[in-house]
């Protein structure tokens, strides 16, 4: 794991698994099988130099999104899913956010010892949320290789 160290290592590799998950999720809930996602590939944030010059960076807003009515039973099938397929990853750190999932919100998120995560939201139908599912991603402020020692 010490090429995640590097920026572009970190951005391909969460960018991969984030597709890789979705392609499980694809195959094992049906509402999936024939959706199409949207994606945004996030935009770079370039951190203050530090005493050498050298200027970190992170990646936000990296996602797939799709508009999809998911059930409960869905979504517990999703966060069955999310541990399995997560638990392989060097984001190992998982947490399952129950507090508004009484108003039919989903919230699991894997995150790695360097700070670099993966969410997975899902909203189900109701007078608060527009139904839908987002897996999205930060890889965490990191050197470019170019400007590792």
């Amino acid at each position: 794991m010490k090429e995640l160290e590097t920026f572009e290592p970190a951005c391909q590799y969460l960018i991969g698994i984030m597709s890789e998950f979705k392609d499980v999720l694809e195959s094992k809930v049906e509402a999936l099988q024939q959706i199409e996602w949207i994606y945004h590939k996030g935009t770079v944030k370039v951190c203050q130099p530090d005493d050498k010059g050298r200027k970190k960076r992170c990646k936000v807003g990296m996602d797939y999104w799709s508009k999809i009515i998911l059930s409960a039973d869905d979504a517990n099938t999703i966060w069955n899913e999310f541990r399995t397929f997560f638990a392989k990853s060097y984001l190992v750190k998982m947490d399952r956010i129950e507090l508004n999932e009484e108003i039919g919100q989903y919230e699991f998120i894997a995150k790695g010892l360097m700070g670099d995560e993966v969410e997975c939201r899902i909203y189900t139908p109701n007078e608060w949320n527009i139904p839908q599912i987002r897996i999205s991603g930060f890889v965490s402020s990191k050197y470019r290789s170019m400007d590792q020692d």
